[in-house]
């Protein structure tokens, strides 16, 4: 029994995918919480959920047809119907063929006599191919409407859910599911059009053969179902690789963008990392090979298993066929109608496993879609109650707490501050302190888990978001590089605002951005994006400007300035604190050269592990000394030693000759 055993767990394992592991490269490792869950959730599905979930997958199709054009979908629906009316009738009417041609007289009589039904065999068999022509068209039509509309929910979410979201383990996998699984709406109707005509010609086939002989129809079942389990593992074979491998593939689309994209062109290169690349892309690709090799087996083997079984069947339905008119219970001609059935029942068999496959498959991947759609949905600011005002008199943070998903400790511990209109307030401190932290609750970038942020008394979070986060501008030190040209770089700022080039071009006289954008080959209407058709790149120094230009054209009530010019010398910072002063509002300022601090600063906050440990004014803290005199002596008695940082040559953070010029 032991040897029994063993033969058929090995012989079982031709089967099943999971009989190889996942292969951990290097750093990629599992997450129960993250990209393993469907994975998991996939290989617990049975059969009868399949069979269940069939017709739901189907009107669900159908309703999200619906939602991008009604009238095509009821078209698409009427057609196939009438598909289905015209093969049923075509073959039945194929007896009243055959039974003349094979009865008695001379062959011209018998033609004669035969010709009526052949005529309407015809045209039933045209209307049916006009039919199917017109339900195909219907889907096609139906498919780029579902896909813009699915992209654009996407979109959508995926830019105004919360930014908590995106601290989520599992947000990128998921939304690289969520991809995938947007335009399974679309296939899911083409596909659904093909099950349906499947089942249809199923329907029909079945209704002639129960009234030719009603023994025939329970036999024509038996050949179907070894068939939906075959299509129906396949599909969940495929679907599991799939999800154990989204992290694996996303691995691999990063180390072929750092391959092919200009912006890590020059650190490859510098750093030789040709062979190294090559390498680790090699062992994700041969470890996703095995897994594939393994899957085309276990699916060769589910598909073999079934045809053989269902092929078995079919040759019992020609046997009992063959016996009723041997003992002549069936005429010749119902006996002929009935092979044809027969004929057309494998043809329909073939696709429909192959479409049962397909749809079930794409039902999974929507899924994905719908439960991102729906966890970012879930993420999307609250309705505000409350008006944002167009200015304020005080900002006020009221013992402020926040973690981070997945974080030991909170960020921010309970600090409270106060921001007056027209003060210029820094924060400093060491890094990981929860300066940032504080400068994205107060730009309503997050929302406090305890405590609150008011303006002039109203808690922002019963604010419109929108309209809150357009009275602030935020500039922070990983300023996002947007492939567009240089003005509309700056005009993002507001984005809403009508095109004054002058505003833009004023904007980038405040950051030191108009000298080097005036010397591009087409001025501010240059394309700053060297990989597009005439693009060009521009230093990091000079996009860092171009950051501190978008910020001064957004002219906001509240200025939040999170290390915006780590990239500039100590003179170019503080020449832009001090525009930044002139250009009005107030600020909320972030950096580490604390004499940039004492020049602007009316008021500072020192940060020590999540908390407030000083604050006061320049001299106060002085006359302290704590942190804040200690850090600032330091930073003066190194300048006073020669350290200090030279002036940049040109105000505009280098020569402009200098750009280089890609197309």
């Amino acid at each position: 029994m032991a040897r029994w055993a063993r033969l058929w767990r090995r012989m079982t394992k031709a089967f099943d995918v999971d009989a190889v592991a996942v292969t951990a490269v290097d750093d990629m490792a599992g997450d129960p919480d993250g990209w393993e869950a469907g994975y998991i959730d996939t290989a617990g599905t049975k059969y009868r959920t399949v069979a269940r979930r069939l017709p739901l997958l189907i009107v669900t199709s159908i309703r999200l047809a619906a939602e991008a054009s009604k009238a095509r979908t009821v078209a698409l629906l009427v057609v196939q119907t009438a598909s289905a009316v015209a093969g049923a009738f075509s073959l039945y009417a194929t007896t009243d063929v055959l039974a003349p041609l094979f009865g008695a007289g001379a062959t011209p009589d018998r033609i004669r006599a035969a010709l009526p039904s052949m005529v309407l065999v015809l045209v039933l068999t045209a209307s049916r191919s006009l039919c199917d022509s017109m339900a195909k068209a219907f889907a096609q039509q139906l498919g780029p409407m579902m896909d813009a509309r699915a992209t654009i929910r996407l979109q959508e979410l995926s830019t105004r859910a919360e930014l908590v979201a995106f601290d989520k383990a599992d947000w990128v996998d998921a939304s690289q599911r969520a991809e995938r699984g947007s335009i399974s709406a679309r296939v899911m109707v083409t596909v659904t059009q093909q099950v349906l005509q499947s089942l249809a010609t199923l329907a029909g086939v079945a209704g002639v053969l129960a009234v030719l002989h009603p023994v025939l129809v329970p036999l024509l079942l038996l050949s179907v179902v070894p068939r939906w389990w075959a299509a129906v593992r396949v599909a969940r074979l495929d679907y599991k690789v799939f999800v154990r491998w989204v992290e694996g593939r996303r691995r691999q689309n990063l180390l072929i963008q750092m391959s092919t994209t200009t912006g890590s062109a020059a650190a490859v290169r510098a750093l030789s990392l040709s062979g190294y690349l090559v390498e680790r892309y090699r062992k994700l690709t041969n470890a996703y090979l095995t897994e594939r090799l393994q899957l085309v087996r276990a699916e060769t083997m589910s598909m073999v298993a079934g045809n053989a079984i269902a092929g078995f069947f079919t040759g019992v339905v020609y046997a009992v066929l063959a016996l009723l008119l041997w003992r002549q219970a069936i005429p010749l001609a119902v006996g002929g109608t009935a092979y044809l059935a027969v004929s057309r029942v494998q043809q329909a068999l073939l696709s429909l496993a192959m479409d049962i496959n397909d749809l079930y498959a794409e039902g999974l991947y929507l899924e994905d879609y719908r439960s991102f759609c729906a966890d970012a949905a879930g993420h999307l600011p609250p309705i505000g109650r409350e008006t944002a005002p167009a200015d304020f008199a005080e900002i006020v943070a009221e013992d402020v707490g926040f973690t981070y998903q997945g974080a030991a400790k909170p960020a921010v511990a309970g600090v409270s501050l106060r921001v007056r209109r027209g003060q210029v307030v820094a924060f400093v401190g060491e890094n990981g302190a929860a300066k940032t932290t504080m400068a994205k609750l107060l730009a309503r970038l997050y929302l406090p888990d305890t405590g609150r942020i008011s303006w002039d008394g109203v808690d922002s979070a019963e604010m419109d978001v929108e309209t809150l986060r357009s009275r602030i501008a935020f500039i922070d030190q990983d300023h996002t590089r947007f492939p567009f040209t240089a003005g509309e770089n700056i005009r993002i700022g507001e984005w809403t605002a009508p095109p004054e080039p002058d505003r833009v071009e004023q904007a980038a006289q405040h950051a030191g951005a108009h000298t080097f954008i005036s010397a591009l080959p087409r001025g501010y209407n240059t394309l700053l994006e060297r990989s597009l058709t005439g693009g060009l790149s521009v230093s990091g120094g000079q996009w860092q400007r171009l950051a501190l230009a978008r910020g001064f054209f957004r002219r906001a009530a509240l200025v939040i300035a999170d290390e915006p010019t780590s990239s500039l010398d100590a003179a170019a910072e503080a020449s832009f604190y001090r525009q930044l002063r002139e250009y009005g509002g107030t600020i909320v300022m972030i950096t580490h050269r604390l004499g940039n601090v004492a020049e602007c600063a009316d008021y500072i906050y020192v940060f020590a592990d999540g908390v407030v440990a000083e604050e006061g004014t320049h001299a106060e803290l002085v006359a302290g000394d704590g942190w804040y005199a200690q850090a600032y002596r330091l930073q003066r008695q190194s300048f006073e030693n020669g350290d200090r940082p030279e002036p940049s040559p040109s105000a505009d953070g280098g020569a402009a000759a200098s750009v280089p010029a890609g197309g």
